[in-house]
This record gives C-alpha cells, sequence and structure tokens, in this order.
C-alpha cells in the first residue's frame, strides 16, 4: 500500500486547521493541490468530547458527492503513513474494526488532472454522524472549491 506517494487530506491535517499533524504533513511533503474526491463528508461527534466533532469522508458512486481538501506529495510514503496510520487510529495495533482505513482514490485537481492518491475514510457506522452537504469541512477555505 505504499507505493503510492500522494495523500488526499479534508479535515483536521487541512493547512488551515493549523494542527501539529498537519503542520508534519507540510513539512515532509510537497502540495500538489486543491481538489476533491467522490465521496460524502460527515462530522463525527466525538464521544470522548461531547459537543466536538471531526470529520470523516465516506466514498461516494455519485458525481455530484464531492469533499474538497488538499493534496501532497510525500517524501517519505512509508515513515509518514506509519505515523498518519497512529493518528487516525488504524494502525496494526489497534483492535478491528478501524473507525479510519486508508484506501487508493483518484483526487480531481481543481485545474482538471486527476492523481491517484490515498485517503483516510471513515468506516464505523454513521449514527454519530451529520452530512455535511457541500462537502467543505468548516475550516476548508473557499478557494478549495
Amino acid at each position: 500500500m505504499h507505493d503510492c506517494r500522494h495523500l488526499f487530506v479534508y479535515g483536521t491535517m487541512l493547512t488551515v486547521a493549523d494542527r501539529p499533524m498537519g503542520r508534519r504533513l507540510r513539512a515532509e511533503s510537497d502540495f500538489v493541490g486543491y481538489g476533491w474526491i467522490r465521496a460524502c463528508l460527515y462530522h463525527i461527534e466525538d464521544p470522548e468530547s461531547p459537543g466536538s466533532t471531526y470529520p470523516g469522508a465516506v466514498p461516494s458512486g455519485y458525481d455530484k458527492d464531492r469533499v474538497h481538501g488538499e493534496l501532497y506529495r510525500l517524501h517519505d510514503p512509508q515513515s509518514l503513513f506509519e505515523v498518519f496510520d497512529v493518528y487516525e487510529a488504524c494502525d496494526p495495533k489497534r483492535p478491528e474494526p478501524h473507525e479510519f482505513q486508508r484506501r487508493r482514490v483518484p483526487v480531481t485537481l481543481d485545474g482538471g488532472a486527476v492523481i491517484p492518491a490515498l485517503c483516510y475514510f471513515y468506516s464505523w457506522d454513521l449514527s454519530r454522524a451529520t452530512r455535511v452537504p457541500s462537502g467543505l469541512h468548516n475550516r476548508v477555505p473557499q478557494t478549495a472549491r
């Protein structure tokens, strides 16, 4: 699975979210551009922090379903995916089924180019989730449309 050097992010690792894991991503990769994937975006209620939510994307087969975000080319994919898997709670030490799964997905850049990338998709049931019809996490800049 480490044969892909690109990672698509749509939530807490976005530049505008300004979180430690996102800063590490930007320090150890090259920004490719803004784009979208065919998926549905949800805000998931955090059971450990009442009133808080985090984003999760679920793949979709419908053309109109889009999640917007950023695409990066990783300098050292294997070591970064090991770190990101722990962050996304889908590393081998965690019990399955994992809440998020890393999967390959085509990313359509704003200019129209399509690049294969890996993305962390939400894989649990959606009973704690609210759909975000715009496909934009609340921290995605308007220019990322």
